[in-house]
């Protein structure tokens, strides 16, 4: 079924996490683009080292077979079994083989909130649901994170999901339907998420593998923000900026990620705190354009398209918009190759391989083309 292989690295190949510090803190061209692919499925991961990814260790023999300097791991309130109990299940769209590679950090079926029903519609609700302590959450792998990890290696640790969890647990519609009629509930549900949030980020960080906290949260349609940007920047972002001064004092990167489009909210998140931005769906957003806008405020990181290119086309259009990317945005400081949000099952193999291979080809500095 497979027939490409990923490209060896190239003698004197630098992995250092270094590197990613100085593009996302925009200090400067380091040696490379890098190679910024956060959200990389097992099937995928498989194909790259040749067995199922069940470990840390066979996670950072992807990394170092990829030239990524990092692992990524997830805690949370979205990882908890209270959240995903309450969101509907279909394993059905997942690969045949994904019983052999469900991965060591996420099991094998996805999960999602309805939009019409929900565990939380009202403060008996809100009440009644279990919601975990922040020393609930198991945290052992990132005591094995600092074991394992080479000095140069660093964990990217994904948290976030602030605005999501709260529509995740109401169903969407229950939640616009509340925001309406009780936002006095919808202030309380999201002061429990931020703090439970909160308290997993303080604990992580305190731990010397952690070098980025990766925010997730979309908040947009291709057309733009879901609900009003000032009820964003009322109740989410407070929770982000404070987030990121709690990194930053132990002087962590730190990053959000939201499909769609979030024009109207670019500044906010620099005031936030943030240092980088992804996806940057190319259907929803310019990135030529917001590198103009943000340069030397926000790196960006992204835009390989999922819509055709990754997905639909052939390998050959992958290695052209893989080629432009860096043509364009490499040059100076502060942009990260990825896809414009994740790599999948869905992603053919070849166009995997394409991708990483035209990244090897073109990413060096200085970038002439």
């Amino acid at each position: 079924m497979y027939t490409a292989a990923i490209s060896p690295l190239p003698a004197g190949f630098l992995l250092d996490w270094e590197e990613i510090r100085t593009t996302l803190l925009r200090q400067g061209e380091p040696a490379r683009v890098p190679f910024l692919e956060v959200a990389l499925g097992p099937t995928h991961k498989r194909q790259v080292i040749g067995r199922p990814v069940r470990t840390l260790a066979d996670d950072l023999a992807v990394s170092q077979r990829l030239g990524q300097p990092f692992v990524v791991i997830s805690i949370g309130l979205h990882d908890s079994p209270a959240v995903l109990d309450a969101m509907a299940t279909a394993s059905g769209e997942t690969p045949a083989t994904s019983t052999d590679e469900a991965g060591w950090a996420h099991g094998k079926e996805r999960r999602w909130a309805h939009g019409d029903k929900s565990v939380i519609q009202s403060e008996v609700d809100f009440e009644a649901f279990p919601w975990p302590d922040p020393d609930d959450f198991d945290y052992s792998i990132l005591d094995e994170a600092d074991r394992l990890l080479p000095a140069n290696y660093r964990v990217i640790l994904t948290v976030g999901k602030i605005f999501n969890l709260g529509w995740w647990l109401m169903g969407f519609d229950t939640f616009a339907y509340t925001l309406a009629d009780n936002p006095e509930l919808i202030e309380r549900l999201y002061e429990r998420i931020a703090s439970i949030q909160a308290g997993v980020v303080e604990r992580a960080i305190t731990h010397p593998s952690v070098g980025m906290v990766w925010h997730a949260d979309d908040m947009a349609y291709g057309s733009g923000p879901m609900v009003s940007p000032r009820f964003l920047r009322r109740a989410i972002l407070p929770t982000y900026k404070r987030l990121n001064q709690m990194c930053k004092q132990q002087g962590l990167l730190t990053g959000f990620h939201s499909d769609g489009n979030v024009d109207v909210l670019i500044d906010d998140l620099i005031d936030a705190g943030f240092d980088s931005f992804n996806p940057i769906e190319p259907l929803a957003m310019d990135i030529r354009a917001l590198k103009q806008r943000v340069a030397g405020r926000l790196a960006i990181i992204g835009n390989v398209d999922l819509s055709y290119t990754l997905t639909r086309g052939t390998p050959a259009e992958v290695e052209t918009e893989v080629r432009e990317l860096i043509r364009d945005l490499g040059p100076g400081r502060g942009y990260g190759l990825a896809s414009a949000n994740s790599v999948l099952e869905y992603v053919p193999w070849e166009n995997f391989v394409a991708m990483h291979s035209a990244w090897l080809t073109h990413s060096e500095y200085p970038i002439n083309m």
